[in-house]
């Protein structure tokens, strides 16, 4: 039976629409894909700019002139050379074998886009996460997605509370965020997410709604509360939607700087309720389950768990190279110049 897998063309934007009640649609990209619209049609849009400026891709597949399915990927922020994988679908008509053809498709093209790894969060208990593995997808951390999805009337924002030593996040902090993402971060966890200092710049200029995708960022951090004081002790952020916030947090493990996450955590709230009544999400990972008993306190519950997933395309390799490295001889007083192989 003739297919083929190919890049999205703006004429498979009216067969995605016609189709999309029969699709089955796995939405792997939180917090995005929880506090955001469909942006389907946004992305496919935005697949079609010219080469060198894309970071929205969407593969579709074919089967005897019917689209059976689509993969959606984009760049992860201002970085071209790691994809996340956003969507995957296919209509009620479609055999198994779509699945892993579109993720070959959609990794082979990641390659020839200059990607070095393809990353991807997967539910726990997907069916379709064996396709993820057979490609070599590996496993790198877990993350539970917590929610906060009403709020009561009483809850309605009153005067801004107490929040201490919290203060918002500046270009400034960004090496002492990486630093503190070090310092908390397994290490297997940094391999995989490859995070520079670059990662915690903040625009100095606010960007316009359309480029914005209407998502409205609030970051804060305090110093670091322990005996040391060296740094910052941790960081709180507000990502707000049209349909959600989503709170992300990271602290040293201390009993000092633990102390200060609570009031984070409250003030972050308030700021989330004065921007509307929206369910809060917070993803947990599992080295940060200290976290847990806060959310819980403060009537969030537990939604879902995820894999985290990343395929490696291509990978830095140390070489060898040779240096010219001096040495005296001390009975001959002269010195002799020899050539070592220096990794």
């Amino acid at each position: 039976m003739a297919h083929k897998t190919r890049e999205a063309v703006p004429t498979d934007l009216f067969r995605l629409i016609a189709s999309r009640r029969r699709q089955r649609v796995l939405r792997l990209n939180p917090p995005y894909s929880l506090i955001q619209p469909d942006a389907l049609l946004h992305d496919l849009w935005k697949s079609q700019a010219p080469r060198h400026s894309r970071t929205s891709f969407v593969y579709v597949y074919i089967e005897r002139d019917s689209l059976l399915g689509y993969v959606q990927a984009r760049s992860r922020g201002p970085r071209r050379d790691e994809w996340a994988i956003t969507a995957l679908a296919a209509n009620d008509r479609a055999p198994d074998r779509i699945w892993e053809a579109l993720l070959e498709e959609l990794v082979g093209a990641a390659g020839e886009h200059e990607a070095l790894r393809v990353s991807v969060k997967v539910p726990r208990d997907e069916p379709r996460m064996e396709a993820f593995k057979r490609l070599g997808f590996t496993h790198y951390t877990d993350e539970r997605i917590w929610g906060r999805l009403y709020f009561s009337s009483s809850s309605a924002p009153g005067d801004e509370p107490q929040h201490g030593t919290l203060r918002r996040q500046t270009n400034g902090d960004a090496w002492d965020l990486m630093r503190l993402y070090s310092a908390v971060t397994p290490p297997a966890v940094q391999r995989a997410e490859d995070i520079s200092s670059m990662h915690w710049q903040r625009s100095r200029m606010p960007k316009p709604l359309f480029l914005s995708h209407g998502l409205l960022e609030k970051s804060y951090v305090w110093p670091d509360a322990s005996s040391d004081g060296e740094g910052l002790g941790g960081n709180i952020r507000l990502l707000t939607g049209e349909s959600g916030h989503w709170i992300s947090m990271m602290c040293k493990p201390d009993h000092d700087n633990r102390s200060v996450c609570p009031v984070a955590l409250d003030y972050m709230l308030w700021k989330a309720m004065r921007s509307g009544n929206k369910p809060v999400y917070c993803g947990v990972r599992e080295y940060q389950v200290e976290i847990e008993h806060l959310l819980e306190e403060r009537g969030f519950h537990p939604l879902s768990e995820q894999e985290l997933l990343v395929k490696y395309l291509a990978e830095p390799i140390k070489t060898r190279q040779h240096s010219l490295v001096p040495f005296l001889v001390p009975k001959q007083r002269e010195v002799i110049t020899s050539k070592f192989a220096l990794e």
